[in-house]
């Protein structure tokens, strides 16, 4: 069976590792579709890596902690229309059978507004392991390489993340 587990990974993380390797771990579990949202955003707190950037992340990432053959990889633009989102995922990803997520309005969405099954993933210190707080430290000078796996470091450093967060952080809110 196929999943479908997303998010914006701005940064990617070791959560992120934690929750693949959890929905790899069910038995009725094959495949991953991983799907970057807000695609299309950048250069913003909450978004400030590129669709691009954040995709070579994630294969990367991808490839040094599981078989690359069992993942799907893409992004996805935001619509900003709750009601036919869902729907719109649908239509630009392979086929998938559930969606593992803890995101509340994504649950509500996929479950009101589509057959697909929902399950949740146990949160892993979500006190360190989160994309806000990474970049909170990352502003801040404080040290935030121990939550990103290592093979993602030089990728942070090519894309000048920290000079590109700090220099945001001064014209954007933290979000």
């Amino acid at each position: 069976m196929r999943a479908l587990y997303l998010g914006r990974f701005n940064p990617p993380h070791k959560g992120h590792i934690y929750s693949l390797e959890y929905i790899l771990n069910q038995p009725d579990i094959d495949e991953i579709i991983i799907l970057i949202g807000s695609g299309e955003k950048a250069y913003s707190l909450k978004n400030p890596f590129t669709g691009g950037e954040r995709y070579e992340m994630v294969v990367t990432m991808v490839k040094e902690h599981f078989n690359y053959d069992q993942f799907f990889i893409s992004a996805i633009p935001d619509i900003n229309r709750n009601t036919i989102w869902p729907a719109n995922v649908i239509d630009l990803i392979p086929s998938f059978d559930v969606i593992f997520t803890n995101n509340s309005l994504v649950q509500e969405l996929f479950t009101d507004l589509s057959n697909k099954e929902v399950r949740e993933i146990p949160l892993n210190k979500r006190e360190e392991l989160s994309g806000k707080i990474i970049r909170e430290k990352m502003i801040k000078g404080e040290n935030w390489q121990q939550a990103i796996p290592d093979e993602l470091l030089p990728l942070i450093e090519k894309y000048q993340g920290i000079k590109r967060i700090q220099s945001l952080a001064t014209k954007d809110e933290i979000k």
